[in-house]
């Protein structure tokens, strides 16, 4: 929950030494009950093997693969867009008793950057041409006599653009980010089973922790039409296949295609949904909820193991293919370009899609095991 800036800024924390010339922008705290005054690195343990974003709920993980999106687009997370242009590193104001004081919670591979780490705090930033940006976490006592996480968020923003970014992220944060955040941490806690994180590719293979919960099983993918076998290219009804790929999940559950697709998608649009089919490639969708559609999108054509969606908007054709072959669910997208601007739109929107595919098949997945216990 979000906390007083007080619970940050009246500490003696080391991070105050380097971030004089930031923002607080957040405080929160994570429960974790029964911590006691070492357990900081049991924590940061924990988040590092069950906290990253592969584990974020959907809405988090939507609104993080969108701001991706934007940045490749707009050329905000370049290497040369980071802290050299508006300034040093935290790792170069570092005292010299910190300087050999590396290492934190941070994922591999992910948008942080260590600065340092003790034995009850520690640093991360992240810099690009808006906003550079720590992430401090603390371990505190409570009035229980145990011990909980602090978050907080320090920025600078660079100029105009990086003050009017922060304005129109701030609702997202607080609405839907840092609660999604707070609770996927406290789960972290109360899951851990090894003060330490698991071994590199575990997560991927499925044999570290969170497997069985649907978070880290490989998702098989296939782009481009000469990657799909032609018996599922055979199933879209699209003139042309422009852009065609293929995910695949080995499964346990049994649904019908039918069912699986509106796990997937919902019997109308959710507001992300909206916002990328009708807002980003004006799909036009039918409204309210219907025997004849999944989310907006017609069901156009069935078999015994496959449902076909269809979609369209003036520069697009779309087909969604949901397949049930035995022991394993596909997700298949289908577009033929109407027009020309197709082919300029949709190639940095489909780095979000594919970035988002997977984790609706772990997620639906799941919700369809959970329903038949």
């Amino acid at each position: 929950m979000k906390v007083p800036d007080a619970e940050h800024t009246g500490r003696p924390w080391r991070i105050h030494e380097l971030t004089r010339d930031f923002r607080l922008e957040d405080v929160w705290a994570i429960r974790t009950p029964g911590g006691g005054p070492d357990d900081f690195p049991a924590m940061c343990a924990a988040i590092h093997a069950n906290g990253g974003p592969e584990q974020q709920p959907g809405p988090s993980r939507f609104l993080f693969a969108v701001r991706r999106t934007l940045g490749a687009l707009l050329g905000w997370d370049r290497a040369e867009a980071g802290t050299a242009p508006r300034g040093r590193s935290l790792r170069e104001r570092l005292p010299h008793d910190l300087r050999d004081a590396t290492g934190g919670p941070v994922a591999d591979g992910g948008p942080l950057t260590p600065v340092f780490s003790l034995g009850d705090e520690s640093a991360d930033e992240l810099a690009n041409k808006t906003v550079h940006a720590v992430m401090h976490l603390g371990w505190v006592p409570t009035d229980g006599g145990e011990h909980e996480l602090r978050m907080a968020v320090l920025v600078k923003p660079h100029g105009l653009r990086g003050r009017l970014y922060l304005a129109a992220i701030r609702p997202l944060r607080h609405l839907i980010v840092y609660p999604a955040l707070t609770r996927q941490w406290e789960r972290a806690w109360r899951e851990r089973d090894l003060p330490c994180p698991p071994a590199a590719g575990e997560a991927e293979r499925g044999t570290g922790r969170g497997a069985g919960r649907g978070a880290g099983r490989a998702v098989e993918r296939a782009v481009g039409t000469h990657q799909i076998p032609p018996s599922v290219l055979a199933l879209g009804s699209v003139p042309v296949i422009d852009y065609a790929d293929l995910f695949t999940l080995a499964t346990d559950a049994t649904a019908t295609p039918e069912r699986w697709a509106r796990a997937m998608f919902g019997d109308v649009p959710t507001p992300g949904e909206r916002l990328i089919w009708r807002g980003l490639l004006g799909m036009h969708l039918r409204r309210g909820p219907s025997p004849d559609t999944v989310a907006g999108w017609r069901i156009a054509g069935r078999g015994e193991d496959w449902i076909r969606l269809e979609a369209a908007s003036w520069f697009l054709a779309g087909n969604l293919l949901i397949s049930t072959p035995p022991g394993r669910v596909s997700l298949a997208t289908f577009l033929h370009y109407r027009r020309p601007f197709g082919r300029v739109w949709w190639p940095p929107l489909a780095a979000l899609h594919r970035s988002l595919a997977p984790g609706l098949l772990r997620d639906t997945d799941t919700a369809l095991r959970a329903a038949r216990r």
